[in-house]
């Protein structure tokens, strides 16, 4: 604050001029660096953008080239046979048949196949038998030379018959090897395959004779074969089958919901298959039950071949193949998975500008740095920093520097009116009591009066000139110090009759308490002398209200200590440390207008120290101080 006072002070001008050479330039080139990261910033940002679009560009190629590929399959005689992923398959639709390959992929087709079945008329007299006439054995005997018969139709609804037959004569274990024999037919009957009716008549069988742990058993046989879609079933023979399977296991039959998925796609192409609206070829995403499923086709007269894909193979092919592209950006398809983070700068690619039956979203990577010129940036930020830091540094020694100069140059100016004032009044008395004792009308007791109080302004004047000259020797180092053992407290008791007699004014009492058996010290009598005559003279200064001044000389320890104690004005805490510098005077001093050059306590410190010692002030504002001298014992 002080340094502000100062700076503050008329002539302003040096503060406008300081403002003007360090300041403003700062603030400019703080500006210009601000404005060029702005810019360097905007740069940086445009440079992401391009990088996320040739990212986007990159992974758009590498969906399309491998659509392409896919394409060329479709485009070939056959279907591929095998490196097919999971989560997909390729499929041929015609009109009376339907081939998908890898079989197994799905749980159901959207038709059955168009197949041949055992005809009626070679079984109508055994039916007659069974149903008619009820002659069971009669129409068993004719369902066992049918069964012989080379047609492998004939064959296949003459062994369903005759099972049935010997479920009703309660011959289970032939009817269940007959089943068996049946599941070996490739025919169709009723719709389903034989093998599929022969496990289906097993499992009555079970059923009938209470052979829980079978039934599982074979109901399971049909479960898995469901499961993996062995047979060609449509949605609703597939439905009636499971449901049978259910009630037999005791489990209801769960289809890979993907798996479903892709059967509902295929029911969707043979819906769309020549339609008004069907093109040659495209791509389209549709969701099946939430599952949502990617079908790509091209189609002829009559036929359609189609590549049909789930979300696991999209997981698992295309969306590493798109971020293998696009890296270090991050790929998303909208609709897979989740979408990318919000925050990040993203780039577009609908399905309408490229092709693609998918929307893409290239983002950034989430990495610090990325796609910006950050070593620029850095040597930048460094070195505006620095720049900055040397102004503010330079700036404030220049603000230390001058107001140092500025604070001594004030404090000699006090200490020249100080010194001036100070010579000033004994000059003065001088002056009075000259002319005065020039008048030969003075009575000579009168004359006795004024030569004493000539003497006392004369030796004051000494004292002043005595104190500057030797504040000036102990500065250099000039300064001589004739040390000796005394007695301290003898030495307090002589300064302290001495201030009374010449200096203190009538009204001061001065009280001395000195254990002087016990405070040996090496010192210079005299300088320790002006020492304590200064502590004396500031005790009288700034008693105040006061008129107790109480001077002790102990011994603690290896020290004798020396106090000098007033009940005056105190000394705020911010000068206690200023005090002993040399033309201080404190706050008190000024606004009260006393008396004293600024020398006085400096010298204490110096003649202090020159003896080994230390001087230390405690205080209290509106209590009084008190100033201790510590000096080396000798014993």
């Amino acid at each position: 604050m002080a340094g502000l006072r100062f700076w503050l002070r008329p002539p302003r001008s040096l503060l406008v001029l300081f403002v003007i050479v360090t300041l403003m330039p700062a603030v400019t080139l703080v500006f210009l660096g601000i404005r060029l990261l702005q810019q360097d910033r905007a740069l940086a940002d445009q440079r992401r953008l391009e990088i996320l679009d040739r990212a986007a560009d990159q992974a758009v190629r590498a969906l399309q080239q491998d659509l392409a590929s896919t394409d060329k399959r479709l485009k070939s005689d056959a279907l591929p046979a095998s490196g097919i992923p999971d989560g997909a398959v390729f499929a041929s639709l015609r009109t009376d048949t339907i081939e998908v390959v890898p079989v197994g992929r799905i749980p159901y087709y959207p038709d059955e196949p168009v197949a041949k079945e055992p005809p009626d008329a070679p079984f109508e007299t055994l039916e007659e038998l069974e149903f008619r006439k009820q002659d069971l054995a009669g129409a068993l005997r004719l369902a066992v030379s049918l069964a012989d018969s080379a047609d492998p139709l004939i064959r296949a609804g003459a062994l369903l018959r005759k099972a049935r037959l010997l479920r009703k004569m309660e011959r289970p274990e032939e009817a269940l090897e007959t089943y068996h024999t049946l599941a070996k037919s490739s025919a169709w009957i009723g719709g389903l395959p034989a093998d599929l009716v022969a496990l289906r008549g097993r499992c009555t069988v079970l059923e009938e004779q209470s052979r829980k742990a079978e039934l599982r058993q074979e109901a399971g046989h049909i479960a898995d074969g469901l499961r993996l879609g062995k047979w060609r079933l449509n949605r609703i023979s597939f439905v009636r089958v499971a449901g049978q399977v259910a009630d037999w296991s005791g489990e209801e039959i769960r289809t890979d919901p993907e798996s479903q998925a892709l059967a509902s796609a295929m029911e969707w192409l043979r819906r769309s298959q020549g339609g008004e609206e069907w093109p040659a070829e495209g791509a389209r995403v549709q969701n099946f039950g939430g599952t949502r499923i990617t079908v790509r086709w091209i189609s002829g007269a009559g036929w359609v071949r189609a590549f049909l894909a789930g979300p696991r193979y999209m997981e698992a092919h295309w969306l590493p193949e798109m971020q293998g592209a696009a890296a270090p950006a991050r790929a998303f398809v909208m609709g897979y998975a989740e979408g990318p983070p919000a925050g990040l700068r993203k780039v577009k690619r609908a399905a309408a500008e490229t092709g693609l039956p998918w929307t893409l979203l290239v983002t950034e990577p989430g990495l610090a740095g990325w796609g910006d010129n950050a070593g620029t940036r850095n040597l930048l930020l460094s070195g505006l920093a620095l720049l900055v830091a040397m102004i503010a540094g330079v700036s404030y020694l220049i603000w230390r520097s001058t107001a140092r100069e500025l604070a001594v140059a004030t404090l000699q100016s006090d200490f020249v009116a100080a010194v001036s004032h100070e010579f000033r009044t004994p000059l003065t008395s001088l002056r009075q009591f000259q002319d005065l004792l020039a008048d030969e009308d003075v009575p000579p007791e009168k004359r006795r009066v004024y030569h004493d109080a000539e003497v006392r302004a004369t030796d004051r004047l000494q004292r002043l000139v005595e104190e500057l000259l030797d504040f000036g020797r102990m500065e250099s180092g000039r300064h001589p110090y004739r040390f000796e053992l005394l007695n301290a407290g003898s030495l307090a008791q002589e300064v302290v009759a001495d201030f009374r007699r010449e200096a203190a004014p009538r009204d001061f009492a001065l009280n001395c308490a000195a254990d002087g058996a016990r405070c040996i010290v090496r010192a210079d009598p005299e300088a320790l002398s002006r020492a304590l005559w200064n502590l004396l003279d500031n005790a009288v200064k700034y008693g105040g209200e006061s008129r107790n001044i109480d001077v002790i000389a102990k011994r603690n320890g290896g020290a004798v200590l020396l106090t000098v104690s007033d009940h005056g004005l105190g000394i705020p805490a911010g000068e206690r440390k200023r005090i002993f510098e040399k033309f201080v005077r404190g706050e008190a001093a000024r606004s009260r207008n006393i008396k004293g050059t600024g020398l006085g306590l400096a010298m204490v410190k110096h003649i202090v120290e020159a003896h080994g010692g230390r001087i230390q002030v405690e205080s209290t504002l509106g209590k009084g101080s008190a100033f201790t001298i510590s000096l080396p014992a000798s014993e």
